[in-house]
């Protein structure tokens, strides 16, 4: 990552002590903020403990008079120059303009405004909107205002979706652009650390990335502070909104696509969120940390072979039962046998075979598989030119061929076009219980369900339909 030098001024650690001469050096784009502290020195070299390791926060002048405060700050190099100077280098979290804290319990704030790109569609809502062409025949675009839109609020603090928006004063242009940005508002009762609303904005991403598909990025972020403000003359007071560079920036190619989406491109939309159980998930949100990792790592890493996506997502589920449903063996027996209780008698047998063949210490992937698959015997799903009864042990075998290898087995194995589509019926199954976390109404999960796999089976039918055609 390339920086540029950006400032030279003077820095006190956690605002105590002498003043160190430095250099801020930064790259907006990708989020680095790099401090080199400067330390005039004509004799030995200075020890390396010289300043500490690890900083909570350093403030600064710029020479041109700008205050700066730096936080969470960590060494990243210590350079000797015999006979001249030491320098330390730093990189910080966040960097905070036009502010110096006194004190590390100083910097709290009340409300944070941050971008997330490439959410637009999600969020359904527009600034800019075609008028009524009867009233207005002079008009393409009109300008109407959104208001934030609540996403979820209790008595701690409350999550918006808000877009910003360009209105040019200039008109006498060749080109004129509008531009809409989308943003999470997060307001605290009380005010918190920047790290308590980095976690809040976290989990929110988290859960549109779950919904749209796609790995998000964070852009600009603004924060506010009641201790921060201008003051007039008349001793009123108005909050001064501080303007924040952080490292919370990734590299990512974001496809900004103006297309037209259908239902199932998304897995929710912004207002259909509501119909969701936020507190809920909320509540599970820690104990489906790893299945959400496993699961948005195919999103970050689309250049994963297709091996290693399919193990994803079947470690995704193997946890997500265990974690979920049943950990242990006595658990699951006792599960199962709730399960028969609501069929037929002529039926317990076989379903016991089904669910419960193989687990002799320990719950076997296939048994859990096998359960997820059953769904409580309220929804059927999608398995293709798979046999439902066979999927789990075949995804199971395949597993176990990917992650022990053995020739012999290779054959009864899937591969090629066969485990491309048993992933997408595999991350179908998870989706599915996703939503379910989410607390979707049963009738919306359905439904979504299968318009998701939708796709998988139109190119199922039709590679089908090739190969029968070149068989002629």
């Amino acid at each position: 990552m390339k920086v540029n030098l950006s400032a030279t001024g003077f820095w006190r650690i956690n605002n105590i002590g002498k003043k160190y001469t430095g250099d801020l050096y930064l790259n907006e784009d990708e989020g680095g903020i790099l401090l080199y502290i400067r330390i005039p020195n004509n004799g030995p070299i200075m020890s390396y403990l010289e300043l500490p390791l690890e900083i909570p926060f350093i403030t600064g002048t710029t020479i041109n008079g700008a205050e700066i405060t730096l936080l969470n700050c960590s060494r990243i190099s210590t350079n000797s120059r015999v006979g001249s100077e030491e320098v330390f280098g730093y990189k910080a979290q966040f960097m905070f303009n036009g502010v110096n804290f006194n004190e590390e319990e100083d910097i709290k704030f009340s409300k944070m405004i941050i971008c997330i790109p490439g959410i637009i569609q999600w969020g359904d809502v527009s600034n800019y909107v075609r008028p009524d062409l009867d009233k207005k025949i002079d008009s393409l675009i009109d300008l109407k205002i959104v208001e934030p839109v609540e996403i979820y609020s209790n008595e701690t603090y409350s999550i918006y979706y808000y877009l910003t928006f360009s209105e040019p004063f200039h008109l006498m242009k060749e080109e004129i652009t509008l531009k809409q940005t989308p943003h999470l508002i997060i307001e605290a009762q009380s005010t918190q650390t920047i790290e308590w609303f980095m976690k809040t904005a976290n989990q929110m991403k988290r859960l549109i990335e779950i919904a749209v598909g796609v790995p998000l990025n964070y852009g600009s972020m603004i924060v506010e502070s009641p201790d921060v403000y201008y003051e007039f003359e008349d001793d009123e007071k108005h909050i001064r909104p501080l303007e924040v560079f952080h490292a919370y920036k990734h590299a990512l190619n974001i496809e900004n696509s103006t297309k037209k989406l259908i239902k199932h491109d998304y897995l929710f939309s912004l207002s259909e969120l509501k119909q969701a159980n936020f507190s809920q998930w909320q509540e599970v949100a820690t104990i489906m940390e790893p299945i959400i990792e496993l699961y948005i790592d195919s999103l970050y890493n689309q250049n994963l072979s297709v091996s290693r996506h399919f193990l994803n997502m079947v470690q995704a589920l193997e946890t997500y039962h265990s974690r979920r449903i049943a950990y242990s063996l006595q658990d699951y027996k006792k599960r199962v046998e709730k399960l028969l209780e609501v069929r037929p008698e002529t039926f317990r047998n076989q379903d016991r075979e089904f669910l419960l063949d193989g687990c002799k210490d320990f719950v076997i992937l296939r048994s859990r598989l096998a359960d997820l698959l059953l769904a409580d015997h309220r929804f059927i799903f999608h398995t293709g030119d798979f046999k439902l009864v066979e999927f789990p042990q075949l995804i199971a075998k395949t597993r176990n061929y990917y992650t022990h290898y053995n020739q012999k087995r290779e054959d009864k194995t899937l591969k090629g076009e066969d485990l491309i589509i048993a992933f997408h019926i595999l991350r179908n199954i998870l989706e599915f219980y996703l939503l379910k976390e989410l607390g979707f109404k049963e009738d919306f999960i359905h439904e979504r369900t299968r318009e998701r796999i939708k796709p998988i089976m139109i190119s199922n039918d039709i590679r089908k339909s090739d190969k029968r055609k070149n068989n002629q």
